[in-house]
């Protein structure tokens, strides 16, 4: 893609994922669903830009979409080995005797 109201709308539609996951740090409603989380930034990937024609913004909204792509499997592969982590630590802890207590 070589026009620029296609970028235009590609980068305007990335500032408002910024803002997304800026209000989820924030918030952090969707902070154990990755699913929720990536259908919204998916929902939400979108900007309207005044005299851009809707071909340039189809081919923004692509555009971004093929760079939120990788970002998304990195994401869900990086809580994927988080949840992991927390079962370990937590099957860990289950088996380990109660701290302060004498074993007999």
């Amino acid at each position: 893609m070589d026009d620029a109201g296609g970028i235009r709308v590609a980068l305007a539609s990335l500032v408002k994922m910024i803002n997304l996951i800026g209000a989820e740090l924030v918030v952090g409603r969707y902070r154990e669903d990755i699913d929720v989380f990536e259908s919204c930034v998916r929902a939400k990937l979108f900007a309207h830009v005044e005299g851009v024609s809707p071909e340039q913004t189809a081919a923004g909204v692509a555009l971004a979409h093929s760079l939120v792509d990788p970002v998304l499997k990195n994401l869900r592969e990086r809580v994927s080995q988080l949840h992991a982590a927390e079962a370990a630590e937590a099957a860990a802890l289950a088996e380990a005797p109660p701290a302060g207590r004498l074993l007999n």
